[in-house]
């Protein structure tokens, strides 16, 4: 079946300049494998998910996602903190640190969300699967920044030792999120606009 080519269409193009576009604007088709359905999203949006490593998308700019939607995640057993005597943090990158945790603890379950709180609640995962409030707590991962080089930041260089803490300290997830759009990410050749 052929479709008709409708920017030849008379009558559509005559709406179009009535409502005052020259664009032709964009559409992607739904599709459950790779853009997330109400459900997931509000599920990320509330609890999070419980997943291995491995099922997270790592994007070209080295940002964590899952299906069509950046995501932020962070190891949420707090004996494992407690016995490395590490800081919890979270993830919004694929860092060193996060390298590194993936391959020490492999099988780990990592909780993914999109939740936009400044101050992420530890949990203790229980045999059951179920995720239970325990403290609060969790800081952005400054390896992280580093990585993304988030307004600069730069973990290593001592001359820049006090902007990058001022980084550090002041960084807000929403002003985070309006440099790397959270949701939706398309994956598809979207035409250019002209």
């Amino acid at each position: 079946m052929k479709l008709y080519d409708f920017t030849e269409f008379e009558p559509f193009n005559e709406l179009r300049e009535k409502v005052g576009t020259s664009k032709l604007g964009y559409f992607e088709l739904f599709d459950p494998q790779f853009h997330l359905t109400g459900l997931e999203r509000s599920e990320l949006e509330t609890s999070g998910r419980l997943l291995n490593i491995k099922e997270l998308k790592v994007l070209p700019d080295k940002t964590l996602a899952i299906k069509n939607s950046r995501v932020l995640v962070y190891y949420p057993d707090e004996n494992w903190y407690r016995d490395n005597r590490e800081f919890p943090t979270y993830h919004l990158a694929y860092c060193s640190q996060l390298d590194e945790l993936a391959k020490t603890i492999p099988d780990a379950q990592w909780l993914a969300t999109t939740r936009l709180a400044e101050d992420y609640d530890l949990v203790k995962l229980r045999t059951t699967g179920q995720v239970t409030l325990v403290s609060h707590g969790f800081a952005v991962c400054k390896h992280c920044l580093h990585t993304l080089r988030y307004k600069n930041f730069d973990e290593f260089r001592n001359r820049r030792r006090g902007y990058s803490e001022t980084v550090l300290n002041r960084f807000n997830l929403q002003d985070f999120y309006k440099l790397y759009q959270q949701y939706p990410l398309s994956f598809k050749g979207r035409p250019e606009d002209s």
